[in-house]
C-alpha cells in the first residue's frame, strides 16, 4: 500500500508539472496475491514518464523489500510460513520481473484519441529502450539484470532467458517437469546477490494473463493436464500462449497463463478450452465413481473453482489515461485503484 500511494503521488506530480493531456502516466492496476505473498503493479502512459516513474517503483520495491529481509521479526514471520509448508511462486528475486508493454501495434493512439502514424518505425526502440532504462535503475541498487525481448540484444524471448540464466523454473516443487531441462545444475550462479535478479524486457504485443484456480479435489496430475491442454509447447495446446501448473493455497491448484497475442488467442480462447477439458474429465470422473447401473444419475463433480484475467488490457490502459485529465479526475481515479488494493489485502487467502 505504501508503494502504491508513494507512485500514485509521483504520477500526480508528474502531470501537474507537465500539464498535457497528451503526456501522462498512471498507475491502472494494483494487485496483491496473498497465498504467493507477492504483489504487482501496473503503470500505463508515455514513454518517458513510464520510465521515470517506473524506475523510482521498481528501485523503491527492492528497498522496502530489503529492510523487511533484515528485519528479525520478519524472519521470524517468514520461518514461521515456511513451517507451514505455503506454496510460493515462481521467482528470481526481490523485484522479479519487470515488462514493458507496448499499448498498440499498429498505430499510435494517442491518448486524447488522435491517430499518429508517424512514429511506427520507432516502437520497438522505445519499448526497449524504456525497459534498459529501468534495468540500470534496478542494476545502481546490485540487482542482477537480464534482460529479454526488444531489451535484448538478440530479441531473446522471456522463458528462455528464465530457462537459461535464472532459477525460475526451479525455485518451487514444479522443478523438474517444468523446467524442460533437466540438466541444469541448480548449485551454478551462487554469486547471485542478496537481492536476487530481476528479468527486464519489453515484448511485441501487449501481453495479457488469466489464471484458472481449481477445486481442492483436483489432482496434481489432473492439474497438469488442463495445462498442457492449454500450452502452445505441449503440441496440442493454443497458439501463443504458456502456461504453468502452479500450487495455491494449502490445497489447490492453479494454471497461470501467460497470452502472447491476444488477437490470436484471447482470454474467452482459453474460458472456452477450460470449459471442453472440464466437461471432458467430469465425465472420465464420473465413470470412474459410479458403477454403470448407477450412471445414469448424472454425478458431475465440479473442477474449476475460478477463473479470472490478471492485471489488464490495451484498452483499459488507453481509457484510463484519457480518464485522468485533470487533476481532480485523477484523485478520484487514483482513489478507486487504492480501494481495489484494499479489498486484496483484506481478503484471506480462503476467501479468495
Amino acid at each position: 500500500m505504501n508503494l502504491l500511494e508513494k507512485t500514485q503521488q509521483h504520477c500526480l506530480h508528474l502531470n501537474t508539472k507537465n500539464n498535457s493531456p497528451k503526456e501522462r502516466v498512471v498507475v491502472v492496476h494494483a494487485f496483491s496475491d496473498g497465498p504467493y505473498d507477492r504483489s504487482s503493479f501496473h503503470l500505463a502512459g508515455t514513454p518517458d514518464f513510464v520510465a521515470i516513474v517506473g524506475s523510482s517503483l521498481a528501485t523503491n520495491a527492492v528497498e522496502a523489500l530489503m529492510c523487511f529481509e533484515t528485519s528479525s521479526e520478519e524472519d521470524d514471520f517468514r520461518r514461521i510460513r515456511n513451517e507451514k509448508e505455503q506454496p510460493i511462486h515462481p521467482t528470481v528475486g526481490l523485484v522479479d520481473h519487470v515488462s514493458i508493454l507496448p499499448l498498440d501495434e499498429d498505430i499510435n493512439i494517442n491518448i486524447d484519441g488522435s491517430d499518429d502514424d508517424n512514429n511506427n518505425d520507432d516502437d520497438e526502440n522505445t519499448t526497449g529502450s524504456v525497459a534498459r532504462k529501468i534495468g540500470e535503475a534496478l542494476s545502481m541498487k546490485n540487482v542482477d539484470v537480464l534482460y529479454y525481448g526488444r531489451a535484448h540484444p538478440a530479441g531473446t524471448p522471456l522463458a528462455t532467458v528464465r530457462r537459461e540464466s535464472t532459477r525460475f523454473f526451479h525455485s518451487t516443487d514444479e522443478k523438474k517437469y517444468n523446467s524442460g531441462n533437466e540438466n541444469i545444475d541448480l548449485e551454478e550462479n551462487n554469486d547471485v546477490k542478496s537481492v536476487g535478479q530481476t528479468t527486464v524486457g519489453a515484448t511485441d504485443r501487449f501481453v495479457e494473463n488469466y489464471n484458472i484456480r481449481l477445486r481442492p479435489s483436483v489432482s496434481r496430475t489432473v492439474a497438469r493436464s488442463l495445462t498442457e491442454n492449454i500450452r502452445e509447447r505441449s503440441g496440442i495446446g493454443l497458439p501463443l500462449v504458456e502456461a504453468l501448473t502452479l500450487a495455491y493455497g494449502s490445497d489447490q491448484y492453479e494454471v497461470a497463463c501467460n497470452l502472447l497475442d491476444p488477437s490470436v488467442t484471447s482470454a474467452e480462447d482459453i474460458e472456452q478450452r477450460m470449459r471442453l477439458w472440464e466437461k471432458q474429465h467430469q465425465k472420465l470422473l464420473q465413470n470412474q465413481k459410479q458403477p454403470p447401473h448407477e450412471q445414469d444419475q448424472k454425478y458431475i463433480p465440479e473442477l474449476v473453482d475460478k477463473s479470472y484475467r490478471v492485471g489488464t488490457t490495451s484498452d483499459l490502459c488507453l481509457n484510463a489515461l484519457r480518464e485522468v485529465d485533470t487533476m481532480e479526475r485523477e484523485k478520484a481515479y487514483n482513489k478507486a485503484i487504492k480501494k481495489g488494493l484494499e479489498t486484496d489485502l483484506c481478503v484471506s487467502p480462503t476467501q479468495q
